[in-house]
């Protein structure tokens, strides 16, 4: 690990956090939109995470074995519910012959529940950032 390890490893983090801060704000602002049943509609996105493949001294990654301390990385942002959820609502104007709409099916509870998770994981993984910065100019004044 470089001198800067914790400083990358935290980036790592950050990053994958603010994807998955993103995912849920397009969840929560795109929760209640409808379409007709036959019509494209926003599909829910959740962010899967994996170990960031660690880098042997030629460059080449390693995908089987990953060492401690590479940090993280978004593997792929999925969508669990691709064709949406139907539901009835005779009263809407792109309600079909039965009375159905698409939604996207985006749980609010669950979304601001992650919402939480990730913001205290983006605020860790930015402490340890601003610890590792203190600590690294720590160490400069006492060699300077």
């Amino acid at each position: 690990m470089s001198l800067f390890g914790a400083i990358n490893i935290a980036g790592t983090g950050v990053s994958v956090e603010q994807t998955w801060l993103d995912s849920i704000g397009s969840n929560i602002a795109n929760a209640n939109d409808i379409a007709g049943v036959n019509q494209p509609q926003y599909q829910e996105q959740e962010v899967l995470v994996a170990p960031k493949p660690s880098v042997n001294a030629s460059g080449i990654p390693n995908f089987t074995n990953y060492a401690l301390g590479d940090g993280v990385q978004v593997s792929s942002i999925v969508t669990p519910k691709p064709n949406g959820e139907l539901t009835y609502d005779p009263s809407s104007t792109l309600a079909n012959k039965q009375g159905m709409v698409k939604e996207p099916g985006v749980n609010l509870g669950t979304q601001l529940g992650n919402l939480v998770t990730a913001q205290y994981s983006y605020e860790a993984n930015a402490s340890v950032i601003s610890q590792a910065k203190a600590a690294y100019l720590s160490v400069l004044g006492i060699v300077s």
